[in-house]
């Protein structure tokens, strides 16, 4: 058991509380601190997700408050990531970190596969230095400051700095270093509240500071899309089914967050089809897995609320209330009773608005709007679209009463008299009261069984008459004009008479041929020399690589469709382009090479499998190329790093 251990001052890392006591402490050995906090002199100095502390806390002295949750929640970065996780992963972290299985927590965590890696330094904030000085009689680190994405003091408003401590500088990871040894006092860098960017990272700060301090023991995945879905109907962005406008989307977040910002998080919109995958598109669309919380921050600032407001939204959505709903079947029993189990959601097409279908067991289904704002909303018919066997039944006995007038027997069913007369031929009731002085119902309702109503007919003969008239007045309209002018009448027409639209359009125009014509043997030369250099040019571009594709140098070139609808005119450009464009095993080798590098600057001889996860290609670890890849490149590291500090021994 230790004979002490320091208390940890308010956000401190437990990393920086364990680099106080090894300074106090004085062991000869780096390892020597491991060994005593944590049982192990093989475990490491961990600043985000440490793990042995069940160890460490059952280590401390008797009479110490530091449990193990205690730890995890107020002095790991776990909250950063538990709130955007299944309560079921959560409860598994907090079992790696009180346990011995080291990497389990990154990867659960989703570290290890992120685009958005940790800060390469500990960070911290001159000001928050010189408070800490002031209070504690020393500085210390603080959690807040080492999260990704998080680069400005939120309680401060300034830029966080950079140590001197590299969190990948070789044997780095088996020290802890207090904060009292290596920061100094520097100038300090204001947050202008003036700049789109600094507000929108200084809300980043703020919101990562409002999850440290609020611990969460996990959230539904299903939740949060809930969640997301509420805001952007809101927004205008999605349909109550769940589809997404993306387009709107994309233009709205991108209009919103400058590139360059995007750029400095790691969170770039990028991918083959970005129209169709990105990350943003996996947190709005059905999840099928956590995402980095770093992703969430900027998608609530985005839509308008802090992450204390998002998380105060309700987890469930129902614009038409909680369920059952009555049944508004005045011919049954149960009228208005909570009966109706399942309202089918959809959405109105022309209005966006909420559209719910509400079916009973006695047959009667209807249709309204929502969402419901008042609670008699919910004994409100739209549109009835199915009577069922209780009210025909009702319907065919009241029919037979001599003494109710069609009103009468409209009022006893809940609708119309013309609605009355018109279910009862279509039945084949014979309606006892007189129909003197009633207009007289048109052939299509009386023939029971007949397909298509009088009405419709009409209805189609007016709308081919207004679609042929306006064709004639204008000899040369086209197609996108004439449906311009007459929007109503072609929907209708394309939804109920399509054969017929088809016959009775305009014919396209045909486009003046140009005079000059197009020299395709000098274009295919010109465009197959382009199509070199650009694949080159996204093979030799820094940062993480990017696959070499037919749409990548399309875009580089601004020739997408050239590409693909001209490529049989160009032979030459075909040939270099299938000869420098890669496969996904080719892509994965040089992700293969990239990491490695990285590496090698930092001077870390990483394991295998660390190599695999951080050049993103553990699907394609078994593919031959890749495992020589993989091979090759730990022995060139372990050749590299070994002469590297062998010459630092000499010295």
């Amino acid at each position: 058991m230790l004979g002490h251990f320091p208390v940890p001052y308010p956000d401190e890392l437990l990393y920086s509380a364990c680099a106080r006591f090894a300074s106090r402490a004085g062991y000869a050995s780096v390892k020597s601190v491991l060994d005593e906090l944590f049982g192990a002199p093989t475990a490491t100095a961990v600043i985000d997700l440490p793990n042995r502390l069940g160890f460490l806390a059952a280590a401390l002295p008797a009479n110490s408050s530091l449990t193990a949750d205690h730890l995890i929640d107020q002095h790991t970065l776990l909250p950063f990531f538990s709130a955007f996780q299944s309560a079921s992963r959560v409860e598994q972290l907090r079992a790696d970190l009180k346990g011995t299985h080291g990497p389990a927590g990154h990867m659960r965590s989703g570290l290890m596969a992120s685009r958005n890696p940790m800060p390469g330094h500990l960070r911290f904030c001159p000001l928050c230095k010189q408070e800490d000085e002031d209070s504690f009689g020393e500085t210390y680190w603080h959690r807040l400051h080492q999260l990704p994405g998080v680069v400005v003091c939120s309680p401060h408003r300034a830029f966080l700095e950079n140590s001197g401590v590299s969190l990948r500088a070789g044997r780095r990871h088996l020290q802890f270093i207090s904060a009292e040894q290596v920061t100094r006092m520097i100038p300090v860098r204001h947050v202008d509240i003036e700049d789109h960017n600094h507000r929108a990272l200084l809300q980043i700060a703020q919101d990562a500071q409002w999850l440290l301090e609020h611990p969460s023991d996990g959230t539904s995945l299903k939740a949060l899309h809930i969640r997301y879905l509420r805001l952007l109907l809101k927004r205008g962005v999605a349909t109550y089914t769940g589809s997404i406008r993306v387009k709107k989307l994309l233009n709205e977040f991108s209009s919103f967050y400058s590139p360059s910002l995007l750029e400095l998080l790691n969170c770039e919109l990028r991918g083959r089809d970005i129209e169709k995958d990105n990350w943003l598109l996996r947190l709005v669309r059905p999840p099928k897995h956590a995402q980095h919380p770093l992703y969430h921050l900027l998608l609530i600032q985005f839509l308008g609320y802090t992450v204390e407001e998002f998380f105060q939204l309700p987890e469930e959505f129902h614009p038409f209330g909680e369920g059952p709903w009555p049944c508004l079947n005045l011919a049954a029993a149960h009228y208005r009773r909570p009966v109706i189990m399942e309202c089918q959601l959809g959405n109105r097409l022309r209005s966006g608005k909420a559209a719910g279908r509400f079916s009973c067991e006695c047959g009667f289904a209807y249709v309204r709007t929502g969402p419901d704002s008042l609670l008699e909303d919910r004994f409100r018919i739209g549109r009835i679209i199915s009577f069922g066997q209780v009210w025909e039944t009702k319907l065919e006995l009241l029919c037979k009463d001599s003494s109710l007038s069609i009103s009468e027997i409209g009022r006893g069913l809940g609708v119309d008299p013309l609605t009355v007369r018109r279910h009862a031929a279509r039945l084949g009731l014979s309606l006892l009261v007189s129909d003197k002085g009633l207009k007289p119902l048109n052939c299509a309702t009386q023939l029971k069984g007949k397909a298509v109503s009088v009405a419709w007919e009409g209805k189609r003969r007016g709308y081919r008459s207004k679609w042929v008239s306006a064709m004639k007045r204008g000899r040369e309209i086209t197609l996108k004009a004439l449906r311009r002018k007459l929007p109503r009448e072609y929907a209708w027409l394309r939804r109920n008479d399509s054969e017929w639209l088809k016959v009775h359009k305009p014919h396209p125009r045909r486009r003046n041929q140009s005079t000059t014509g197009v020299d395709w043997k000098r274009r295919d030369a010109e465009y197959a020399a382009a199509v070199r250099a650009a694949a080159s040019r996204l093979k030799e571009a820094l940062g993480r690589p990017v696959q070499v594709t037919r749409t990548a140098i399309g875009r580089a070139l601004g020739a997408i469709t050239l590409l693909r609808q001209k490529l049989h005119k160009m032979p030459l450009t075909a040939q270099v382009l299938a000869g420098v464009v890669e496969s996904r095993e080719q892509y994965a080798v040089r992700r293969v090479w990239w990491a490695a590098d990285l590496c090698r600057k930092e001077n870390v001889l990483p394991r295998e499998w660390q190599l695999v996860m951080r050049a993103n290609v553990y699907s394609l670890k078994e593919v031959s190329a890749v495992k020589c890849a993989v091979e090759e490149a730990l022995n060139m590291l372990n050749s590299k790093l070994s002469r590297h500090y062998g010459r630092q021994a000499a010295s």
